[in-house]
């Protein structure tokens, strides 16, 4: 969402006051003008950002102690009387207000202070949005050394797996050939669906093995420089995600696919790791609703506009709404704490990036979550 620009809020049970205020400063700044203050608070979120609080001394004094967080870096200002002096400036000593004026005020004056007041907002905002991108490096370096280590650490069990999954695949289709031989004479129709099934969670168990070694390569930096432009297809890269996320499936969520031939420029490890990401963060989603039936969890896919564009929806209870106002760049988790890193959406849109691609999200509250990725077409 597009950020608005910085308000000047001025309260005053001096109609007069206000309007001179409004002639004088309404085409130089977005004003919000309010004769109560009890009025303004019960509003106040609606009005941020506030870049400078201006209160009357007599009406609103109370409420540049009172304000609410929502206010923290406004520039407080104080309107007193003469009359009101020695009381203004106890205000300004003790914090509430960071200078007063003394009516009537001088244009040029009362200008000045509040465009400084929006100049110093904005910087404030800079600042913290600086921060909290310098906060998410340093945790994003932190966690890529120490996963680049669990990745190494990983390697040799994965590629343990892996080869005894293979010498077991040749071992089952000796048994395989003698089952067969044997069924001819007994036929059971149950021993060779078992036969069926138990290859097929081989294959599984060998396939993801197979993943976590090509993932642990990408993160100590070999998959990167080997892999730099690859060719896709995503339908074969879509069904072996759906055959690793099947144990997440199970009682949870029905997985449907669709979509025809649709070659992408991307590297098929990445994006297998996004969508391992999204489906199960999906169907997490999905299961974390009271339901009288399974959740339903679809991915299709398709060329749209010289992209392609892949997509994972879910009939879970939606996103946070801070993540719907485009605060999604931030870490965070939607899951208990110990069941998520706060890293997914995260690493998805950076991962995505890099091959040159795009992710959004979009969702409403108890209806569910869109998941869109745009990806370049291979040419």
């Amino acid at each position: 969402m597009e950020s608005r620009t910085p308000s000047v809020v001025y309260v005053d049970a001096d109609l007069a006051q206000l309007r001179l205020f409004e002639a004088e400063f309404g085409e130089r700044f977005r004003l919000t003008l309010s004769s109560s203050p009890g009025e303004l608070l019960e509003r106040v979120d609606t009005l941020a950002p506030i870049a400078a609080l201006l209160a009357d001394h007599a009406t609103g004094r109370e409420l540049l102690d009172a304000a609410p967080p929502a206010l923290a870096d406004s520039e407080r200002l104080l309107v007193a009387r003469s009359r009101d002096l020695s009381a203004a400036r106890a205000a300004v000593e003790r914090g509430a207000a960071k200078r007063y004026f003394v009516k009537p005020w001088i244009p040029g004056e009362m200008g000045a202070a509040l465009e400084d007041a929006v100049r110093i907002f904005e910087l404030r905002s800079q600042v913290r949005t600086l921060r909290t991108r310098l906060d998410q490096s340093e945790r994003l370096a932190t966690l890529g050394r120490v996963s680049a280590g669990i990745a190494h650490e990983l390697a040799g069990p994965a590629a343990y797996v892996a080869e005894n999954a293979s010498a077991l695949r040749r071992e089952l289709a000796g048994v395989a050939e003698y089952v067969r031989r044997v069924n001819r004479i007994r036929p059971d129709a149950q021993v060779m669906q078992r036969l069926r099934e138990l290859s097929e969670i081989i294959q599984d168990v060998q396939a993801g093995a197979e993943h976590v070694r090509q993932v642990s390569r990408g993160f100590t930096g070999q998959l990167r420089a080997e892999t730099s432009v690859e060719r896709c297809e995503v339908a074969t890269v879509v069904q072996q995600v759906s055959r690793l996320v099947r144990p997440e499936l199970e009682g949870r969520a029905r997985l449907a696919m669709a979509g025809g031939a649709l070659e992408v420029r991307a590297n098929s490890v990445r994006l297998a790791q996004v969508l391992i990401n999204l489906l199960v963060n999906a169907v997490h989603a999905v299961a974390s609703m009271q339901r009288t039936e399974v959740g339903q969890v679809r991915v299709r896919w398709f060329a749209l506009g010289g992209h392609a564009r892949i997509e994972i929806m879910d009939d879970g209870p939606g996103l946070p709404e801070r993540l719907e106002r485009g605060e999604a760049e931030e870490l965070f988790s939607t899951k208990p704490p110990g069941a998520g890193t706060g890293l997914g959406l995260s690493l998805c849109r950076e991962l995505v990036a890099e091959m040159g691609g795009t992710l959004e999200l979009r969702s409403v509250p108890g209806r569910g979550t869109l998941a869109e990725i745009q990806l370049p077409l291979a040419g």
